[in-house]
C-alpha cells in the first residue's frame, strides 16, 4: 500500500491485546494511533504500556482525525451499534468486534444504515481465517467429505475472564452469555458449513458463573441442506477448548484444540523449546535437525490473518471481508436457539420482525424462561415469533 493505515481502537478491555499483537506483526501497514475507554485506569494501562499518541475516554476525538483511517471496535456489543453508525459516518473504515450486534433488530438496523457505505464495514469473525478452517472449507468445496449430513461443535472456557469484564453476560451489554458471546464463533463457522438453518431445538442454564445469563448450553440444529448438527458450550469449567467434527458421506473432517495447559506437556511445546534455544545460539545445525520451520512469536495469530484479508481487500478496491448481512446469521442462529430454550419447544428459521425476542431479551425473560419443556402460555415458537 502507498502509506501505512491510521488506526485508533475503541475499547481497551480483554480482546485489545490480541488486536494490538496483529497491528504491531503487520507495522509496515498500520499504525495505531489512539485508544478511547470509558475506564480510565484502563485507558492509561494502554496508552502508556503501548506509547499510543492519543488516550481518550471520548472516542469522537478519534473520528476528528484526519491521520486515523481505520476505526476498530472492540467494545462490549451493547455499544457496537452507536459507534459504528459515527465510524462510518465519519468516513472512516470500520471493523468491529463479533457480535456486530447484540440483537437481530439492532443487526438489521445496522445492515440498513451501512447501506449508505457500501464495502466499509467489517465484522472480526477472525477464525474464518485459522488454517484448520481454511483446510475445512476447502474440503467442502471440492466435495471430498461427499454430502454434508451431520456434525458436532462443542467449546469450553475456564471463564476466569467473566470477572475482568463486567458486562459479560449482560443481556443488555453483551446480549447473553457463552452462546453470543463465545459460540457465536462456532455458530457463524456452522453456517459458512452448512447453511441457511431450518429449526433448532435447544436448552441452557446457568450453573456456575454469576451472571444474568447462560453459562452452558446444548441445540440441536438442522439446516435446510438436510443436516442435523449437535452443538454446545459451557463457561467456567475445568479447561477451555474447541472441536468440531463435520461428517460427509465420503470423510468426516474432526478437529480439536489444544488446553494451553496440554500444550505444556505435550511434543509441541518441546519442539516449541528447542526452536527457540536453536533461534537464539542461532545453530544452523540443530535447527536443521528440527526439520521444520521455527515458528514466530507474537504474529498476531487469526487476528492478524483477518487483518491480512482487510489490507487485500483495500488492495484490491474490494469491499472489506464479512460485511455486515455476512454476519447477520450467526445472530440469528443465537436468537432462535435462546428463544428454543427460554420458550421450551422448537424454533423455525428465518426469524424476523415479528419473532419474540428480536428486540431483545431481558433478565425476566431468561428468569421466567420455561424450565420443564412446557411452552409458555400464549406463545408459539413458529419463527420464534409470539402468537
Amino acid at each position: 500500500m502507498a502509506r501505512k493505515l491510521g488506526v485508533g481502537v475503541v475499547g481497551a478491555g480483554a480482546i485489545f491485546p490480541s488486536h494490538l499483537t496483529a497491528y504491531k506483526y503487520l507495522s509496515k501497514n498500520f499504525r495505531v494511533l489512539g485508544i478511547a475507554d470509558t475506564d480510565e485506569f484502563r485507558l492509561r494501562a494502554a496508552g502508556g504500556k503501548h506509547f499510543l499518541p492519543v488516550a481518550t475516554t471520548d472516542y469522537r476525538r478519534l473520528l476528528d482525525r484526519p491521520d486515523i483511517d481505520l476505526i476498530d471496535i472492540c467494545t462490549p456489543p451493547g455499544v457496537h451499534s452507536r459507534v459504528v453508525r459515527d465510524a462510518l459516518s465519519a468516513g472512516k473504515l470500520v471493523v468491529c468486534e463479533k457480535p456486530l450486534a447484540p440483537t437481530l433488530e439492532q443487526m438489521d438496523e445496522l445492515i440498513a444504515f451501512a447501506r449508505q457505505y457500501p464495502g466499509k464495514l467489517s465484522t472480526v469473525f477472525q477464525r474464518r481465517y485459522a488454517p484448520v478452517v481454511e483446510k475445512l472449507m476447502s474440503a467442502k468445496d471440492d466435495e471430498s467429505l461427499g454430502q454434508l449430513v451431520g456434525g458436532t461443535f462443542n467449546r469450553t472456557a475456564r471463564g476466569a475472564f467473566v470477572q475482568a469484564a463486567k458486562s459479560w453476560g449482560s443481556w443488555a451489554m453483551a446480549g447473553g452469555g457463552t452462546v453470543m458471546t463465545q459460540f457465536v464463533h462456532e455458530l457463524d463457522l456452522m453456517c459458512l458449513v452448512y447453511g441457511p438453518p431450518a429449526s433448532v431445538s435447544a436448552t441452557m442454564d446457568t450453573v456456575r458463573l454469576g451472571i444474568e445469563s447462560e453459562d452452558v448450553f446444548a441445540a440441536s440444529v438442522k439446516f435446510r441442506n438436510g443436516a442435523i448438527v449437535s452443538c454446545s458450550s459451557s463457561t467456567g469449567v475445568g479447561r477451555s477448548g474447541v472441536s468440531f467434527d463435520v461428517v460427509g458421506t465420503k470423510k468426516v473432517f474432526r478437529y480439536v484444540s489444544e488446553d494451553e495447559d496440554a500444550k505444556k506437556k505435550s511434543g509441541l511445546a518441546r519442539y516449541q523449546e528447542l526452536a527457540g534455544k536453536a533461534m537464539a545460539r542461532g545453530s544452523e545445525k540443530v535447527k536443521a535437525r528440527l526439520g521444520r520451520p521455527v515458528p514466530k512469536k507474537g504474529d498476531g495469530g487469526t487476528h492478524r490473518r483477518y487483518f491480512e484479508a482487510i489490507l487485500k481487500a483495500l488492495e484490491l478496491d474490494q469491499p472489506l471481508p464479512i460485511g455486515p448481512e455476512e454476519s447477520r446469521p450467526a445472530v440469528e442462529l443465537a436468537t432462535g436457539i435462546y428463544t428454543s430454550a427460554l420458550l421450551g419447544t422448537p424454533v423455525e428459521f428465518p426469524l424476523d420482525d415479528r419473532a419474540t425476542y428480536y428486540r431483545g431479551i431481558s433478565a425476566d425473560d431468561y428468569r421466567n424462561r420455561d424450565r420443564g419443556g412446557s411452552q409458555a402460555p400464549g406463545l408459539s415458537a413458529v419463527g420464534g415469533q409470539a402468537r
